[in-house]
């Protein structure tokens, strides 16, 4: 249910529900859209020059006000805690959500629904997914670090709101089956079906000893924010820093372990070496939150399995939207690619390279 809406009318709306803190309004002609899977989100300029994201929810995350609820705290948590994020901008009414009406898409069983929509500070720099040629050693292992000191912080942070079953948690992976007809390619679907038996075999049998706490569960690249260096006699990047974490939609209490192993798993997109770089990110996560072996042991599962979500989900929703089929197919081929090169080192293999690095940092 993503909504059906322009920049101009989401504008509007804030402009009438919502106070900026930086004082002017927003400007119009700076509404930007930016890629999601289920919202509209549009970066926007108010005329004091500060930037701010305008955010719709689905029509479906606009009814869990609990979840919204939880989305802010978490927010307001992890700024406080020193980790770099968005922050919500409370509206005239002294709440963080204002509705808005729209009508659904044609076919919908509702004419028109409620949609949440905030106002959120923005974060500055670049995602890092543009820039992919600063993905050196180096910063994989700053991006672990990064993402160890949020679940670090989210170690004291607790919301009613965040208590859900979600599609996205990696502890449901074995749920997609019920989708994997939507996977045409018989040796694709043979991969994803033997990462679910293994998942079964492996995680399943571990699941009580692993710590659970509230997650981000999505610190993919293009959720987290870097900052670029850059010197005079270079055109391009030559440094890029770990410095914010966006996109809140998918928070839920999970295992602690999956948000690491879910940056693993996107962090090897399109990489020569996508083992050694989710080595390099395990191993600067552990210097600021280290895992227990039954956790470690796992990880090389649970980055797979989430590549299986993603791939198995993604074809599944393009078959169905195909007017949304680009972004939906993001990681397709490059996430079948990386689960052939996942399946072929093997576990052992996998274990023996996180443990190499561990000892080299």
């Amino acid at each position: 249910e993503k909504p059906q809406c322009s920049a101009e009318a989401v504008v509007e709306f804030v402009r009438a529900n919502f106070v900026l803190p930086c004082g002017g309004e927003v400007d119009a002609s700076s509404a930007k859209e930016l890629n999601s899977y289920d919202d509209r989100n549009f970066h926007v300029r108010a005329t004091s020059g500060a930037e701010y994201t305008l955010k719709v929810h689905n029509g479906v995350e606009s009814q869990n006000q609990p979840l919204l609820d939880a989305q802010s705290a978490m927010m307001r948590h992890l700024t406080a805690s020193g980790v770099k994020c968005p922050c919500p901008v409370v509206g005239v009414d002294g709440h963080d959500i204002a509705r808005l009406n729209l009508a659904l898409r044609q076919g919908a069983r509702d004419a028109r629904r409620d949609h949440a929509v905030r106002v959120l500070t923005w974060v500055d720099g670049s995602i890092a997914d543009d820039c992919r040629d600063a993905h050196t050693p180096a910063f994989m292992r700053e991006l672990g670090a990064f993402l160890g000191r949020m679940v670090q912080a989210l170690e004291s942070f607790s919301h009613p709101g965040a208590e859900r079953w979600h599609q996205w948690d990696n502890a449901n992976a074995l749920t997609v089956r019920k989708f994997m007809d939507a996977v045409e390619d018989p040796a694709r679907r043979a991969i994803a079906e033997g990462v679910l038996d293994d998942f079964e075999a492996k995680v399943i049998p571990m699941a009580g000893s692993l710590r659970r706490g509230a997650t981000h569960n999505d610190a993919n690249e293009q959720n987290v924010i870097v900052r670029l260096e850059t010197s005079g006699e270079c055109a391009g990047p030559f440094r890029a820093t770990p410095v914010g974490i966006i996109d809140f939609g998918d928070i839920n209490v999970s295992w602690r372990v999956n948000d690491v192993a879910i940056a693993c798993a996107y962090y090897t997109l399109n990489k020569r070496d996508p083992v050694g770089d989710a080595a390099r990110c395990l191993a600067g996560f552990e210097t600021e939150f280290p895992l227990t072996d039954a956790e470690r042991s796992i990880v090389p599962t649970l980055m797979a399995a989430r590549l299986v979500v993603s791939c198995v989900l993604g074809a599944y929703s393009a078959a169905r939207d195909p007017a949304n089929k680009e972004y939906l197919l993001t990681t397709q081929k490059p996430g079948w690619e990386v689960l052939g090169a996942l399946r072929a080192a093997g576990d052992e293999e996998i274990l023996r390279r996180f443990a190499t690095a561990r000892s080299e940092r």
